[in-house]
């Protein structure tokens, strides 16, 4: 499968889940541990949870090579 090159940014935890396999309580989890940074990985737009695609991604790409 080829690799979007499109850029989603700031997305709903639907769009985690069903992309990244990553549910709710998953990011939930993150959120309240700090493994997800306020305005970096996650913001709260309007009382909606907002996560950003792109900065996961990073997150988890550094975290498989160390």
């Amino acid at each position: 499968m080829k690799e979007s090159t499109h850029r989603l940014g700031w997305v709903r935890a639907v769009i985690l889940e069903r992309n990244k396999g990553m549910g709710l309580r998953i990011l939930e989890k993150c959120r309240h541990r700090g493994q997800f940074v306020e305005g970096i990985h996650w913001k709260k737009v309007n009382g909606v949870i907002m996560y950003n695609y792109e900065a996961i991604d990073q997150l988890y790409e550094e975290a498989d090579v160390a």
